[in-house]
């Protein structure tokens, strides 16, 4: 699903200056499931005869709160099926601030499956929260969503999203590294259970013998396998930065790498 509406040259990660596509590589794909991935199981709500409540939420990891962070985990995905003729599902991934435990960012979906195909989409965005605060500082807000309609290159339902916010990085020197981003993003609904989010975008800025960054950022929450009960959600940041002749800085960090399965 991402391929066709994202292009790593057409979008910024980070508005510099100066940003150049053409000479640098695209980014290795990072974000998929490795051993670095946790799994968690959440057993949803059942009635007397064992079938799936209806309306059921819930939420993972499991005993997160949406509104306020109470675990170790710094985020909490939150969602309610309620299947009756059709299925009407509303989800959303919240990432709270590293020291304001009710403050948060929140992105998500609400569709309506009609045989395991999207019928409708909605995306939800809210919030600025700083999501990491050591040498680098990440501080992200989301925006748009709302009500989306159907876009017939992706053969599914799709809301456009926003996402922004500002990367700082200390290295102890004089100077500090300071920048904005904004990347364009998506929810989607599509056909066979097939749903989720996705903003991802690589950016190069300066010149290589002088100072500069290379950036790739990709959050993803998505269903696995066209089950409604498996997904992946996955948030992190790729960072290389320079200022010759001092050796390149290269971060990783995931902010969230997870599959949830609901049982």
């Amino acid at each position: 699903m991402t391929a066709v509406r994202l292009n790593y040259c057409a979008v910024a990660l980070l508005v510099l200056p100066l940003i150049h596509c053409g000479p640098y590589p695209k980014p290795q794909r990072f974000g998929d499931i490795s051993e670095k991935t946790k799994f968690i199981t959440v057993q949803l709500p059942r009635n007397a005869d064992g079938l799936l409540a209806s309306p059921s939420t819930f939420t993972a990891p499991p005993g997160c709160s949406p509104d306020v962070r109470i675990l170790v985990e710094n985020y909490c995905v939150s969602g309610t099926f309620d299947v009756k003729t059709t299925v009407n599902l509303n989800i959303n991934l919240n990432v709270f601030d590293v020291e304001i435990p009710n403050k948060k960012v929140v992105v998500g979906l609400q569709t309506t499956l009609d045989e395991g195909d999207a019928t409708t989409i909605t995306g939800s965005t809210g919030g600025c929260a700083t999501i990491l605060k050591e040498t680098l500082v990440v501080t992200a807000c989301t925006s748009g969503g709302g009500k989306g309609k159907y876009d017939s290159a992706l053969s599914a339902y799709v809301s456009d999203i926003g996402l922004s916010g500002h990367l700082k990085l200390d290295l102890g020197t004089e100077s500090t590294t300071e920048h904005d981003f904004a990347l364009p993003g998506y929810v989607y609904a599509g056909d066979d259970f097939d749903m989720g989010m996705v903003a991802s975008a690589f950016n190069s800025s300066g010149d290589p013998k002088v100072s500069g960054i290379n950036a790739t950022f990709l959050t993803i929450m998505d269903t696995l396998n066209a089950s409604l009960f498996d997904w992946r959600v996955y948030t992190g940041l790729t960072v290389d930065i320079w200022d010759y002749p001092q050796p390149v800085l290269h971060r990783e960090v995931d902010f969230i790498n997870t599959v949830i399965h609901l049982v």
